[in-house]
């Protein structure tokens, strides 16, 4: 065979290959747009019907029935958006030094209540370190999904979960389960670990998938897995899996020690006596419910949905701002560098962040800078605790 014949096979092959990993990320996207769609619909029928009886009615407790549904509902459809972005590596959460014991510790003495007394779960936290860069929320979430999993893997039969922290030091890379290679350094392994059915191969391969799911409908079905796999990315970390039919499976997650246990000192605000704030969000009908809000709260509000014309505004009146409120994300100027030319003109400036989706990077400077940050959508009592945080 001529050298060419063996290069154009050898790119056929590749090409092949190519092609296949694109027909399978194909398929998970298909999987995970249809769930989310499903998903969707589900809440804005639900968001209609409830406003369209508030319309219908004059009953103030009903209407009241209605609106908390409403939020309710709301919330509901934002935690939906926040799996998607961990699913797509474009996270949107906050990480701050957590502390991972307490996170565990919580974790397991209400696993332990939940899980039926078929389960028998072992709790261990060796690690000496014990915190991480991190949002508590999500750990949270991520460690109790993988602890369900592994309940599930049981077949309503006796079984033994194992969850804990080991100090880990890795000294040169090291590929995992998944492909992924895993960078020298020191980490916090935390391992959830059960005697189930296991996984062969073929399964194993397909888990952090959208949607996957070895369940029947009954037993339900949702990005499961894959937003685990997102939270890990999301901190940095490293995920690792090891399991064989009838063998169990152990889970093994990776996250960088925090080198350093504290954050900047939030600037407070210092003259609490002026009560004017300015608010910018360059969504029209957004800033017209933050500033309602804020008024509720007893404060006086300047509103700006164009960022240069909030500048030109500072520039004059800079002394009479107590804070500002400044979404992230807008066009000509975005919030951070509003911000940055704000301080220009009063280094004391003193603003509240907040976005409906920023990169991850963004939130971390804002952090380590011990800015405040508040994500969309968030409620009257979330907006009041963080300008109270502010304060004091």
């Amino acid at each position: 065979m001529k050298d060419n014949d063996l290069n154009e096979n050898v790119n056929r092959e590749e090409l092949e290959i190519i092609a296949g990993m694109q027909d399978e990320k194909m398929a998970a996207l298909g999987q995970l747009s249809g769930g989310i769609a499903h998903d969707f619909n589900n809440h804005l029928m639900s968001i209609i019907g409830n406003a369209t009886m508030i319309q219908k009615t004059d009953d103030l407790e009903r209407i009241h029935d209605y609106a908390e549904r409403i939020v309710h509902i709301s919330q509901n459809a934002a935690s939906l958006t926040k799996k998607i972005l961990m699913f797509s590596k474009k996270e949107s959460s906050i990480n701050k030094p957590v502390n991972l014991k307490n996170i565990m510790d919580n974790t397991y003495r209400m696993m332990e209540f939940i899980l039926c007394k078929e389960i028998d779960l072992i709790y261990s936290y060796d690690a000496n370190d014990e915190f991480i860069l991190g949002d508590e929320s999500q750990i949270e979430s991520m460690i109790v999904n993988m602890i369900f999993n592994s309940r599930d893997s049981m077949n309503n039969e006796f079984g033994i979960i194992k969850i804990g922290t080991m100090d880990t030091v890795i000294f040169s890379e090291m590929v995992l389960s998944h492909g992924e290679i895993i960078k020298p350094g020191r980490y916090i392994a935390i391992y959830v670990e059960d005697n189930g059915s296991g996984m062969n191969e073929e399964i194993l391969q397909k888990i952090f998938e959208p949607y996957f799911s070895t369940k029947n409908k009954t037993n339900g079905t949702g990005l499961g897995l894959s937003v685990v796999f997102g939270t890990v990315k999301s901190h940095s970390g490293y995920i690792n899996v090891m399991s064989k039919p009838n063998k169990g499976t152990r889970f093994e997650i990776f996250i960088p020690v925090l080198k350093g246990k504290g954050v900047p000192d939030k600037k407070k605000i210092k003259d609490k006596e002026n009560n004017i704030v300015m608010l910018v969000d360059d969504d029209i009908n957004v800033l017209d419910v933050e500033a309602e809000m804020l008024e509720d709260l007893g404060y006086d509000i300047v509103k700006f949905n164009n960022p240069i014309d909030a500048l030109n505004y500072y520039k004059n009146e800079s002394k009479k701002i107590s804070f500002s409120v400044i979404d992230i994300r807008m066009p000509e100027l975005g919030g951070k560098e509003l911000f940055e030319k704000m301080q220009l003109i009063n280094e004391d400036a003193a603003a509240i962040f907040i976005s409906g989706y920023a990169q991850q990077a963004e939130y971390e400077e804002l952090m380590k800078r011990g800015l405040t940050i508040i994500e969309k959508p968030f409620t009257y009592e979330e907006l009041s605790e963080k300008i109270a945080k502010m304060y004091y």
